[in-house]
C-alpha cells in the first residue's frame, strides 16, 4: 500500500524513468551453500545421467569395453559441465577377466538346478565337472590345512573360511599367500560361497589377490540351505557344474578419470570428491556405484553452473578397480605422491542411494572440529552426526592409509546391504530419487564448506 501512494505523487516524468528502469531484488543475496542446494534441488540431472550409465552402458568391470564406453561418456559430461584439466590416468591391472556361462544342477536327490554365478576374477572349470558335496567349517588357516586332502574332488560348500589370527595379521602378505596356496594345492572340484543376500539373491566379489583362484562361485542361500538339508539327513548330494569365467590373453591397462574446478586462492590445494565408476556384473551398477558417480559429477556441475569460484581446488576423481581391491585409488595414490600434502580432504561417496546422515571422525580429534563446521552448513538437510568411529572398504581407506584426511558418508541402508549391493537386482529401480538429490546436496555443502574451512592436518607417522 505504501508504494502505491508514494508512486501516486510522481511527476509523470518521473514515473517514465522508473518503468524503464530494470526492478531491483532487495532479497539479501544467498550463501553459495544455499545456492547450490537450491540448484542440485532444482536442475540436477542425476537421474537422467544415470539411466544412460546403467541402463544405455550397462555394467562395467574394470579391465571391460564397457567401462571404457562409461569413462569416455563421463569424460564428455565434465567437459560440458565446464570443468578443467578433465584426462584420465592409467594404470597396469593385469589380464582383465570376461564372465561366461555358470550352471549347476543336483544330479541326485531331486535334480534340481542350482542358481550359481562363477566368482570374479578365477578360472573356469573348462568343462563340466562333478563331485560329492561336503561342507567347510574352519576359522583358520591351520584348521584349513588339516582338513584340506580331504576335500581333493569334492564339491565344497564353504560355511565358514579361514581368518587371520590376531598373530597372523602382523604379517598378512605371508598369510594370504600360505591361503592363496592351500586353495591350489588342495584340488577342488568346485568351491561354493553362500551368498549374504536375501530372497534368493545372488552376490559377487573377487580380484586379482582372490585366495581363491580357479572353480569357485556363488550360490544362493536357499540352494546352499537345500545342500545343508540334504547331509544332515542322510543323502550325500552330488552336484555337476560348469563355469566358463576366464582371463584375457594379454594384461591391460585401466583408467581413472579426473576434472578439476580450479581453486582461486590456493589451487595447489584441494578437495577430492571421489567415487568409483566400475561395478559388478550381475547388475547394472545401479546402486554401487553409478549413484556415487553421478553425486560427484553433480556437484562439479552445480558448482560451475552457478560460477561459483572456491578458495582450493574442487577435484573430481571417478575410479576404477575399486571392486578389486581398491586398485584405481591405490594407483592414484601412487601417480600423485608429490602432492598430497596438498589435499585438504577426500570425501567418497560408495553407499547406494540412501539419505546422508553424517560422517564418521575416523577416530582422529583434530578432524573434529573443521569436519563439524562444515557438517553444519548441511544440517537443514538432516546431515547431523559426526559419531566416533572409522569406515573402511571403499577408496577413501587407501587415502586415510595414507594420514589423509578421508571420509565415506553414513547413509539410510534401504535394501543396499541385503539386496542390491553386488547383486543381480542392483538396478535403477532400486535408486531413491529423493534420497539422491539430498545426497549430492549434503556432499555438496560439505565440500564447499571443506573447500573453505580450516586446514585439516595430516596424521603424523602415516606414510606420505
Amino acid at each position: 500500500m505504501r508504494s502505491c501512494i508514494f508512486l501516486a505523487l510522481l511527476g509523470a516524468s518521473a514515473m517514465a524513468l522508473l518503468a524503464q528502469a530494470p526492478p531491483q531484488d532487495l532479497t539479501p543475496p544467498s550463501s553459495p551453500t544455499q545456492r547450490l542446494i537450491q540448484e542440485i534441488g532444482e536442475h540436477s540431472g542425476m537421474m537422467a545421467n544415470l539411466e544412460e550409465l546403467c541402463d544405455g552402458i550397462g555394467p562395467r568391470l574394470t579391465g571391460s569395453q564397457r567401462l571404457r564406453r562409461a569413462q569416455a561418456w563421463a569424460k564428455r559430461k565434465l567437459e560440458a559441465y565446464g570443468a578443467v584439466n578433465v584426462h584420465e590416468e592409467s594404470y597396469d591391472m593385469g589380464r582383465p577377466w570376461v564372465r561366461g556361462v555358470a550352471r549347476a544342477r543336483l544330479v541326485n536327490a531331486n535334480g534340481q538346478s542350482l542358481s550359481i554365478a562363477q566368482m570374479g576374477w578365477t578360472e573356469g572349470t573348462h568343462g563340466v565337472v562333478r563331485g560329492n558335496v561336503v561342507v567347510l567349517d574352519v576359522r583358520t588357516l591351520t584348521e584349513f590345512q588339516a582338513v584340506a586332502p580331504s576335500l581333493a574332488g569334492k564339491v565344497v560348500l564353504v560355511v565358514n573360511r579361514p581368518r587371520a589370527t590376531e598373530e597372523e595379521q602382523k604379517d598378512l602378505l605371508a598369510f594370504r599367500t600360505k591361503l592363496r596356496k592351500t586353495w591350489r594345492v588342495a584340488r577342488i572340484a568346485l568351491t561354493l560361497l553362500i551368498s549374504d543376500k536375501e530372497g534368493g539373491l545372488l552376490n559377487m566379489g573377487g580380484g586379482p589377490e582372490n585366495p581363491y583362484q580357479s572353480r569357485t562361485a556363488f550360490i544362493s542361500q536357499p540352494h546352499a540351505n537345500l545342500l545343508r538339508r540334504l547331509l544332515a539327513g542322510g543323502i550325500t548330494p552330488r552336484v555337476e557344474a560348469e563355469l566358463g569365467g576366464t582371463f584375457g590373453p594379454h594384461s591391460v591397462k585401466a583408467y581413472n578419470l579426473v576434472a578439476d574446478i580450479k581453486g582461486q586462492e590456493t589451487p595447489e590445494d584441494m578437495v577430492i570428491l571421489g567415487a568409483h565408476l566400475d561395478s559388478w556384473d550381475l547388475g547394472t551398477g545401479a546402486t554401487d556405484n553409478g549413484t556415487g558417480s553421478v553425486v560427484a559429477m553433480e556437484v562439479l556441475r552445480a558448482t560451475q553452473a552457478l560460477r561459483l569460484r572456491p578458495k582450493r581446488t574442487l577435484r573430481v576423481v571417478l575410479f576404477s578397480g575399486e571392486e578389486q581391491g581398491l586398485l584405481g585409488s591405490k594407483a592414484y595414490l601412487a601417480a600423485h605422491a608429490g602432492e598430497l600434502k596438498h589435499i585438504q580432504a577426500v570425501l567418497v561417496d560408495d553407499g547406494g542411494s540412501g539419505r546422508i546422515t553424517g560422517f564418521p571422525d575416523m577416530e582422529v580429534e583434530a578432524w573434529d572440529a573443521p569436519l563439524m563446521t562444515a557438517l553444519a552448513l548441511a544440517k537443514g538437510l538432516g546431515a547431523v552426526d559426526l559419531p566416533w568411529g572409522i569406515m573402511r572398504g571403499s577408496d577413501e581407506e587407501s587415502f586415510f592409509e595414507k594420514g589423509i584426511p578421508a571420509f565415506g558418508p553414513l547413509q539410510d541402508p534401504l535394501d543396499y546391504r541385503t539386496h542390491t549391493h553386488h547383486s543381480e537386482m542392483d538396478s535403477l529401480e532400486h535408486v531413491v530419487q529423493a534420497d539422491l538429490t539430498q545426497g549430492a546436496q549434503v556432499m555438496a555443502v560439505m565440500a564447499w564448506g571443506l573447500l573453505h574451512g580450516e586446514r585439516l592436518p595430516h596424521q603424523p607417522g602415516k606414510v606420505q
